[in-house]
């Protein structure tokens, strides 16, 4: 979008008077207001920028969140969802001064000298384009299920590992007595639910004493070549472009790189295993669909005696929506006691996310985050407790998955404009 950095000032001086009845004095001050009007003016156009584009900063912020909560609620009714983004934000910005000097009541018969007439205002136009988000694009974006490429970022930034597999797991399948068991994140199912809340608590146990790791596997790829000669030019240059190191050894070179696969959860170091190790696992988890995480805690290990070697499938946002909102008062999350096996877990809060309904309208101000529908009103738990940390923690973590569903990377867009012409 077009950005103007145009300041608009208009000065009109209106000087009705007679050069004779002006003195120096009277003369000199006033060129100095004058100047000082000039500069105010300069003054006022950086604070004024930096109003406005904070004001809309945490409008635009405060709308997605009501957003989320919104599409809870209407979940919770099994209503339609509906959202509508900011695309852009185009605010002009007038600044209008006037300078002016006339001669005061009976100055004429006085003699007096003139005096100074000042005026001044400024004026907003903002232009906000609101665009709903529809289409089979981006119904294909929610009802996508995420990648385990996603969830790894998302861990490297620091989020709780319990909280990203709560979020975005549907069901964990595991092998017990040789048999496939499909344990799946939905309270309605309680035993099913006890029993993958209770691995979940191991693994973040585990991650909590740093002794889980989550990383891909990586792998050496070797290409031998035999008989270099000129036609094999074309073929080096390409695969040095592609990353790999060339070695050369007389007559016959190697093609070497390493290699990112996918992203396993473990209780050991995947470097520590041998080639033939990693290459077999690397093979396998590359079989996986984009959506699945391969968990692999082996016994002998720290976390062992409570062995898990199975597979995460992760959700679409669409059904993590649908996870929280009929968590709201019709699939209710309920209390699991840990594994004898698991170590001390520091926090893990009964609800993935606790929605507060109260049976009124008007929005209450003491909440960060409050929206009201039906006749009730939806907001998040705010505070410095643990639990209300952990609600926030996992809000934004909501509004993150929200953005990666409709801004992925192969559809990158700019963050909404905001153009401000002065």
């Amino acid at each position: 979008m077009h950005r103007s950095n145009k300041i608009m000032v208009v000065f009109a001086v209106n000087a009705m008077y007679s050069f004779r009845n002006i003195s120096s004095s009277n003369c000199i001050r006033h060129i100095a207001s004058l100047a000082g009007l000039i500069i105010l003016t300069g003054c006022l156009s950086p604070i004024t920028l930096n109003k406005t584009v904070l004001a809309y900063n945490r409008s635009i912020s405060e709308i997605n969140a009501q957003e989320l909560l919104l599409n809870i609620a209407r979940v919770r009714h099994h209503h339609p969802i509906q959202f509508t983004t900011v695309s852009s934000i185009a605010a002009t910005f007038n600044f209008q001064m006037s300078a002016g000097a006339t001669p005061p009541f009976g100055a004429l018969t006085s003699g007096q000298g003139l005096s100074p007439i000042f005026g001044g205002s400024i004026s907003e136009n903002p232009t906000i384009s609101i665009t709903p988000i529809s289409g089979e694009e981006f119904n294909q974006r929610i009802l996508n299920p995420f990648s385990e490429n996603k969830f790894l970022k998302l861990y490297q930034q620091g989020t709780d590992l319990g909280l990203l597999i709560r979020m975005m797991a549907s069901e964990i399948r595991i092998k017990h007595d040789g048999i496939d068991q499909v344990l799946r994140n939905r309270p309605r199912e309680q035993d099913s639910y006890e029993e993958f809340r209770r691995k979940i608590m191991h693994l973040t146990a585990l991650n909590q004493a740093n002794q889980l790791q989550v990383e891909p596997v990586i792998v050496q790829q070797d290409v031998t070549m035999h008989g270099i000669t000129t036609e094999h030019s074309e073929t080096l240059v390409n695969a040095l472009e592609m990353g790999y190191r060339w070695i050369e050894k007389g007559n016959t070179g190697v093609l070497s790189r390493k290699v990112s696969g996918r992203t396993i959860i473990s209780n050991y170091d995947i470097s520590s295993l041998s080639v033939e190790e990693r290459n077999k696992l690397f093979l396998y988890t590359n079989t996986l669909p984009e959506n699945e995480i391969f968990v692999d805690i082996r016994p002998g290990l720290p976390g062992g005696d409570y062995p898990i070697q199975g597979i995460i499938r992760l959700r679409a946002f669409l059904a993590i929506l649908g996870f929280l909102g009929r968590g709201v008062s019709e699939e209710i999350e309920f209390h699991v006691d840990k594994d004898s096996r698991t170590g001390e877990i520091r926090h893990d809060p009964i609800k993935t996310l606790e929605v507060d309904i109260r049976s009124s309208n008007l929005v209450d101000n003491t909440s960060t985050f409050a929206v009201a529908y039906k006749g009730r009103t939806y907001s998040i738990l705010d505070g410095d407790s643990p639990e209300a940390v952990w609600n926030l923690e996992a809000f934004r973590l909501l509004g993150q998955l929200y953005e990666l569903s409709i801004h992925p990377s192969e559809f990158a867009r700019p963050a909404p404009a905001i153009t401000i012409a002065k």
